[in-house]
């Protein structure tokens, strides 16, 4: 259970909290939020179901009987992320059209950077894909954007010929592929920290 946010931070104001104007725009809202939901002092035990209790608890009055109005198609528990599906829900509601194919391109066109672990990199598009309204496809296209975009070319043709596995196990080919990369390059820092070590030692004895 959530024993409240390590920095003592005030919950925001609720977006509505009855009917009328938000108390602020919808983005700037949730990005006050998931800053909240971060302090929490056990927020990585924090369940996705708890995180969106909290959510719907914010929203207020108004936001909830919102929500409630959109959220009309029931999930099954293995598609995903309760808590990212109502802020995907909710922006999709709120959010202008436009900023949406905004938000989709960048998505789209996020490629995974040289040294970057596929863990930053699916964080980052778990990141983007928040506003671009997905649904139940969020998974899938977060898959063929790791398939594309991956880093690592010697796994991309695996990943090609597996294109129809789910998200978790195209995560787990690519960590895989990329581990032993990681314990070389740990390795040579060692090795090149040992180097370094006696080299100064040696300088040390010397008359």
């Amino acid at each position: 259970m959530a024993s409240g946010n390590a920095w003592n931070l005030s919950a925001p104001e609720p977006f509505l909290p009855k009917d009328g104007e938000a108390t602020l725009r919808w983005e700037e809202w949730r990005e006050y939020f998931v800053n909240y939901i971060s302090t929490f002092e056990d927020e990585e035990e924090l369940t996705p179901e708890k995180k969106k209790k909290i959510l719907l608890h914010c929203l207020g009055a108004k936001g909830l009987k919102i929500y409630n109005s959109i959220n009309k198609k029931i999930r099954a528990p293995d598609q995903g992320d309760v808590f990212s599906h109502a802020l995907e829900d909710l922006t999709e509601y709120f959010r202008p059209a436009v900023c949406v194919a905004v938000d989709r391109f960048k998505f789209y066109h996020r490629k995974q950077q040289f040294e970057e672990s596929v863990d930053d990199y699916v964080a980052a598009l778990k990141n983007l894909a928040l506003s671009c309204t997905f649904g139940n496809l969020h998974d899938q296209l977060s898959r063929d954007q790791i398939i594309m975009h991956t880093a690592n070319p010697h796994i991309q043709e695996k990943l090609w010929s597996r294109g129809k596995a789910p998200l978790r196990e195209v995560i787990d080919m690519v960590k895989s592929a990329e581990l032993p990369g990681r314990c070389a390059k740990a390795v040579l820092r060692s090795e090149e920290k040992s180097f370094l070590k006696l080299e100064a030692n040696a300088t040390t004895v010397l008359p």
